[in-house]
């Protein structure tokens, strides 16, 4: 769908999304160990494995994502940008038919649009050794989220708690720094939230 892919377009959300956006990629870049095999959860249109291939050409990144048309644009723009990603179309909630990943990444709140949230994470536990979930925190404020959803083209419609109830298809959670302390792992603090480093 069209909302996701405007996540990545980082000349048009708020600097502060933008710069949690790159936060993020160099972290992954500087943490995961040479020749990793990663899988990303939630790959959308590919943005995110170019931009870490770019830095990492080692890694064997394999992007899973629900949307079969998401699927098709992230084949063509990583060949178009020379990478070879294997990309699988599949429902995070439901089984997966896949296994022996070194890492499980799923980044940029991208676990915040995911309503059934334990049965995604108990999943991810399930396909590799280390999962990595980074998601928006407090410093992702009502003022902020107003500004960052028009810009991917989502109307907030009311703001319950850390729930965003927008006017078209999707609820975005964000969290607090208990539900994430909760996970277990190794927690960094990122502009905009947390990034959670967790033994499977």
């Amino acid at each position: 769908m069209e909302v996701y892919t405007k996540c990545d377009e980082l000349d048009n959300i708020p600097k502060p999304n933008k710069n949690n956006w790159i936060f993020e990629i160099k972290l992954i870049c500087k943490l995961i160990p040479r020749n990793s095999k990663v899988l990303q959860v939630g790959c959308m249109d590919g943005a995110r494995s170019i931009a870490i291939l770019k830095i990492r050409p080692d890694l064997k990144i394999t992007g899973l994502d629900i949307e079969p048309d998401m699927i098709k644009r992230s084949r063509l723009n990583t060949k178009r940008a020379g990478f070879k990603v294997n990309f699988i179309c599949q429902d995070i909630t439901k089984p997966v038919p896949l296994s022996g990943f070194d890492y499980v990444i799923c980044l940029n709140n991208t676990l915040g649009y995911i309503p059934e949230e334990k049965k995604a994470i108990a999943n991810m536990k399930k396909l590799g050794k280390i999962m990595i979930l980074s998601v928006y925190g407090e410093k992702f404020d009502n003022n902020l989220a107003t500004k960052y959803f028009k810009s991917i083209n989502l109307q907030l419609k009311n703001i319950v708690g850390n729930i965003f109830y927008t006017e078209e298809f999707v609820n975005v959670k964000r969290y607090t720094k208990n539900e994430v302390k909760n996970w277990g792992g190794k927690i960094y603090k990122t502009p905009l939230g947390y990034f959670c480093v967790i033994l499977s």
